[in-house]
């Protein structure tokens, strides 16, 4: 009897774990073909950018991905177009703002073809741990679980699937995707990321991109997804 009891409540638990949230379901289910575009043109995993998107954008719900369609974070570096939030006097730098969600798709797997970038393609689209974690490794994100987070919303959600790859083991190791010298990133160098005490700037908590980046060329989606280059150093 007691034995039944414990694995009732332990199937409870884990299905609890598993609940996939509606909410989550439908950005999934809008921003997916966005996403498979821009692993076709630029080779980021369409699992990874959904995984960014749902976090960083509270899944699409956060007051910067509503007001300015900005899903990632993206600080307005090296941009031309309208800025969100920000404070000149301050000499604080807003982001960017873009004229519907699916820009702010294509603006970041542009940004991510940017150098300090590059070693990630060295991983298989269907990698996502290792993509996960080199990003973290690559100064993406200060959060030290922003790997663990996109893999957790990875797998919960199956999103390796949609581009056909499967789960990964999680007892395998994840690549290294930097090596121990003196190319690794040093903390010193993100001087720009978002500050906790910083309230005036717009939510994407811990999840804030590096924005220190040579300009790239950003093509907006106009007429449905239309596939377009990168002009990258």
């Amino acid at each position: 009897m007691c034995f039944c009891l414990i694995f009732m409540a332990f199937s409870a638990i884990s299905a609890s774990a598993q609940t996939k949230h509606q909410r989550y379901l439908d950005y999934i289910e809008r921003y997916k073909k966005v996403a498979l575009q821009t692993e076709r043109d630029f080779g980021v995993p369409a699992s990874i950018t959904l995984a960014q998107g749902l976090l960083e954008s509270y899944v699409g719900q956060s007051k910067m991905a509503l007001e300015a369609n900005n899903h990632f974070g993206i600080k307005a570096y090296h941009w031309k177009g309208e800025v969100y939030g920000g404070c000149d006097s301050l000499k604080q730098v807003g982001y960017r703002k873009y004229g519907a969600p699916e820009d702010s798709f294509l603006d970041h797997a542009q940004f991510l073809k940017g150098p300090r970038y590059s070693i990630l393609y060295q991983f298989d689209v269907y990698d996502y741990r290792s993509w996960a974690q080199g990003l973290r490794d690559c100064g993406y994100a200060e959060d030290v679980n922003y790997p663990d987070k996109l893999i957790r919303i990875i797998e919960q959600y199956e999103l390796y699937a949609i581009n056909g790859g499967k789960r990964m083991d999680g007892s395998m190791p994840v690549q290294a995707s930097i090596d121990n010298d003196d190319t690794a990133p040093s903390k010193d160098r993100w001087h720009h990321r978002k500050r906790r005490n910083q309230a005036s700037e717009p939510v994407a908590q811990q999840q804030t991109s590096s924005q220190e980046e040579p300009q790239q060329t950003f093509t907006p989606l106009r007429q449905g997804l239309v596939p377009a280059s990168s002009d990258n150093d």
